[in-house]
């Protein structure tokens, strides 16, 4: 029977080279790895440096865009002498915030004070514009956007739009829940000879809102068929 011999290891001559190649590979490998993990670091901290940077700037045009928007109130709320509020100069004073500061807090709710300035100057159509437009965006404020379209409702409303009306309406209740928006879809839903959802606003009033501080007139305003106070603006203003 054959036998099958076991061989002995013998080292080959080209053993040494081979592994000498094979961690220069392994050391240009690492150089490589470190070189993209260098650059990565580089572009992290300039982005870090911009994200910061422009904190810095949203922070300075937040405070800038706020003194302007007082100065613009001004003009809008009753003068301390007792003078009527200056409509068209208020309105100049929010474009104004706007135009250079939109995507600030104080750009938000000047947008709002547009469209109030120019339902007071008889412009409903560019008012409507403003609200919309508002409400619609996607970075603003929750509470701004749901007082957008209740003035929406309001401004149809008086337009005897009705339908639009409701449609504002319910979008307003809709984003800050059962308040004014309630009882104007009530008398709303009253008037177009929808009982059903009228009795659906009621209940919603008389469940939502018995324990709040304007549940009395509100209910009283939707009983009668009397209109209900306008939208405050932002910050009850």
């Amino acid at each position: 029977m054959q036998t099958i011999k076991k061989k002995g290891f013998s080292p080959s001559k080209k053993s040494e080279p081979q592994l000498m190649t094979m961690a220069n590979k392994a050391l240009d490998l690492v150089s490589l790895h470190q070189k993209n993990l260098t650059r990565a670091a580089v572009v992290l901290a300039a982005v870090v440096v911009i994200a910061a940077g422009y904190t810095l700037l949203q922070s300075s045009n937040d405070k800038k865009a706020s003194a302007m928007l007082a100065a613009a109130q001004g003009f809008y709320q009753e003068q301390a002498a007792g003078a009527a509020p200056d409509y068209a100069r208020a309105l100049e004073g929010y474009r104004d915030v706007f135009k250079k500061y939109p995507r600030t807090t104080s750009g938000a709710i000047a947008q709002f004070y547009i469209g109030n300035c120019l339902v007071q100057l008889n412009q409903p159509a560019e008012a409507l514009r403003e609200y919309e437009a508002l409400a619609k965006k996607k970075f603003v404020d929750k509470g701004l956007a749901g007082l957008a379209y209740q003035r929406m409702g309001y401004v149809y409303s008086a337009l005897g739009k009705q339908t639009e009306a409701i449609t504002s309406f319910e979008q307003a209740e809709a984003v800050l829940g059962p308040g004014l928006a309630t009882v104007e879809l009530a008398k709303l839903y009253e008037r177009s000879g929808n009982g059903a959802e009228a009795q659906k606003k009621q209940k919603v009033i008389a469940e939502k809102l018995g324990g709040t501080t304007f549940a009395p007139a509100v209910q009283g305003a939707a009983a009668s068929g009397a209109a209900a106070p306008p939208a405050p603006g932002p910050a009850g203003k």
